[in-house]
């Protein structure tokens, strides 16, 4: 009995694992599966990342963290849609974030209906409760 659930699990694990994307972030392009995706840049004294098609300079993504308050505002540009989190942040495991949410597709490219239901699920509205309480 030990034995098949050691099996089950083990193979639970393994499935989950080959699932998962392999997301690198090298010299500011933005790596999904070793396929060069989208590029990115560090601003604002690395307070603020862009991230943009592949080539261009077509900003798609813009996450600002506000250091004081411990909150990023995650800003998809082309849509004019954002959200204020607490949770994620800037390295592989956000994008990793966003491709498990099929908000970003593995060629780099969004889905508009995807990022509504993300910002529903995940939008913390920090500056809205910041102004309730003052």
């Amino acid at each position: 009995m030990k034995n098949n659930l050691l099996l089950i699990c083990l193979f639970l694990s393994f499935s989950g694992i080959c699932h998962a994307q392999k997301v690198k972030l090298k010299k500011e392009v933005i790596f999904i599966d070793g396929k060069e995706v989208l590029s990115f840049e560090k601003k604002s004294h690395k307070n603020e990342y862009v991230i943009y098609e592949l080539n261009t300079k077509n900003e798609i993504i813009n996450v600002v963290s506000n250091v004081n308050e411990g909150y990023k505002k995650i800003i998809f540009t082309e849509s004019k849609k954002s959200l204020e989190t607490t949770l994620g942040y800037w390295n592989s495991s956000f994008i990793k974030w966003l491709i498990e949410q099929n908000v970003l597709s593995l060629d780099g490219k969004l889905d508009n209906e995807k990022i509504d239901s993300f910002i529903e699920k995940y939008d913390e509205k920090i500056t809205d409760r910041k102004l309730y309480r003052n």
